[in-house]
């Protein structure tokens, strides 16, 4: 440590050397805005409440619009009440609480300690990297769920809070037990609603069934973890078989936040180009999943189905480590820039067809996809 780093608080030492690392390892640290602002917003961080330093510290970084580049999950994980939301047509609605019998499943939040989400979520935002509108929805709905951020914006001053619902008030309280919350979520394949069909294969990450003519195959999470290299051959081999003998394939990314590209890039290679292929996109298609998806769109003239996408085409991602040295704070940066549509530099992949999930379908476990295929195909 040289004087000049001596003379400096563990703050602002931390401060520089995340710089510093972010200089080194992000591809284009300053593509979206000057240094002279990110240092500015950097140093203000270091003179922060050391409680509240990690969150200073993803409001400096979220000014680089981009959501592989923040700090780790613990920022948003931090004194949580036991509840989780979901943005749908511009409202939040309660979607998890303790148990599947709870009331406040399916309300609507309209005001959190008297004051209207109008209020709460422009402030919020400041945290998130808004790199698209559906990045910045899912953030929220992180951020709403954390007293630590509604106390650090100063819209809340013990460990509870009241919710405003469209059915009444409720006081909620900080829950340990927020990891084990029952989810509302009608997207997931349920195995035992297809046991009997003999064309099911899969396990959680990956899966496919025949329905009539169709076949759907539903893609949640781009890894192959604790399967062997043949269990997955086996899978895709299977699945280019039964593909042979359908008129529609129906791919669905939805629940699909990333992972590898390589485990099934082969797969959709291989898939056959002379029959219909529908793709299901959604807010939870992201990272590697973007890759998926527009190879199959630009070169499978792939169908999108279902909402927007939850990702700008051209961003950054595949991300690095960085432990502040004085905090033990972990920050990602990302150290590649994914040009998806060259030349196209679009917020939103939108889809062909628009079918939205409600918060009906969540309340009745309803995937209107499910609807959608038996109506067309």
């Amino acid at each position: 440590m040289n004087k000049l780093e001596k003379g400096l608080t563990s703050k602002q030492q931390d401060i520089r050397y995340l710089q510093n690392q972010l200089e080194a390892i992000h591809y284009d640290l300053y593509r979206n805005i000057d240094k002279r602002i990110l240092t500015k917003a950097l140093d203000k961080a270091a003179q922060s409440d050391s409680r509240y330093f990690m969150l200073a510290i993803q409001e400096a970084l979220s000014l680089l619009r981009d959501a592989h580049t923040r700090v780790s999950e613990n920022f948003r994980q931090e004194e949580l009440f036991p509840v989780r939301y979901r943005e749908i047509g511009g409202k939040y609605y309660i979607t998890g609480a303790l148990t599947p019998q709870s009331p406040l499943l399916g309300r609507e939040v309209l005001k959190i300690n008297n004051l209207s989400l109008e209020t709460i979520l422009p402030a919020l935002s400041a945290l998130s990297s808004k790199e698209n509108s559906e990045v910045l929805y899912r953030d929220l709905c992180w951020f709403l769920r954390s007293n630590k951020i509604l106390r650090y914006y100063g819209f809340s001053n013990s460990n509870q809070i009241v919710l405003t619902t469209n059915k009444g008030d409720i006081a909620l309280k900080v829950d340990e037990k927020t990891q084990n919350l029952y989810q509302m979520n009608p997207l997931p394949w349920k195995k035992e609603n297809y046991k009997n069909n003999s064309t099911y294969d899969g396990n959680s990450f990956y899966h496919f069934r025949i329905e009539g003519e169709t076949l759907l195959f539903q893609y949640n999470d781009c890894t192959n973890e604790g399967y062997s290299k043949k269990y997955l051959n086996d899978f895709k081999q299977n699945l280019l078989n039964k593909a042979k003998e359908v008129k529609n394939i129906v791919i669905d990314f939805r629940l699909n936040d990333g992972g590898t590209t390589n485990i099934m890039e082969n797969l959709f290679d291989n898939l056959p180009n002379n029959i219909p292929i529908y793709v299901a996109i959604g807010r939870g298609t992201f990272s590697a999943t973007m890759h998926h998806l527009l190879y199959l769109k630009l070169n499978k003239n792939a169908i999108l189905i279902g909402e927007n996408a939850g990702q700008k085409p051209n961003r950054f991602g595949d991300c690095k480590k960085i432990v502040l040295p004085n905090s033990k704070i972990q920050i990602q940066s990302s150290f590649k820039y994914f040009e998806l549509l060259p030349g196209r530099d679009i917020d939103d992949i939108k889809p062909d067809i628009r079918l939205p999930v409600t918060i009906d379908d969540y309340i009745n476990n309803t995937d209107p996809l499910n609807q959608w295929v038996k109506e067309n195909l």
